[in-house]
């Protein structure tokens, strides 16, 4: 979907989402895809417990094996869709929560006022990094961090 970086909630993700399409969308965006790992997610529940049902000991080797590695592998995609859910809801949550302007209330109605700053390798790794921002209603400005 997009080119940047992959690691979701980065501020270049959350800049480049307000540039090209303002917050409100990209929040929206990020709500949708996050709820598909979601379902990724209880869809590969439901395979493993699809493949568990069926299994048996006493049938073939090869079938015995298949049903283990798809177990193994639905195990394995089902958390990591978890985790990406969790962490792009996460990420989208907190920015919302810091982009309401403090002077008239506006939600979401932002624009861009600086780059985002590269975060320091001791912090405590917040969702997003800072990102200067600016109410495109009142003129207001502050930081989303």
């Amino acid at each position: 979907m997009h080119n940047g970086p992959t690691h979701i909630g980065t501020p270049v993700d959350l800049a480049e989402g307000i540039r090209r399409i303002g917050f409100r969308r990209w929040y929206e965006r990020q709500l949708i895809e996050s709820h598909l790992y979601l379902v990724s997610c209880f869809l590969s529940l439901v395979m493993v417990l699809a493949c568990l049902e069926g299994f048996s000991l006493r049938a073939p080797a090869w079938e015995v094996l298949l049903r283990l590695a798809a177990m193994v592998g639905g195990a394995a995609l089902g958390m990591g869709a978890l985790a990406r859910y969790k962490a792009m809801l996460d990420a989208a949550e907190y920015a919302a929560e810091r982009s309401v302007c403090g002077r008239c209330a506006a939600y979401g109605i932002l624009e861009l006022t600086a780059a985002p700053a590269p975060a320091a390798p001791d912090d405590a790794d917040p969702p997003i990094a800072p990102l200067g921002v600016r109410c495109r209603r009142c003129g207001h400005e502050w930081t989303i961090e």
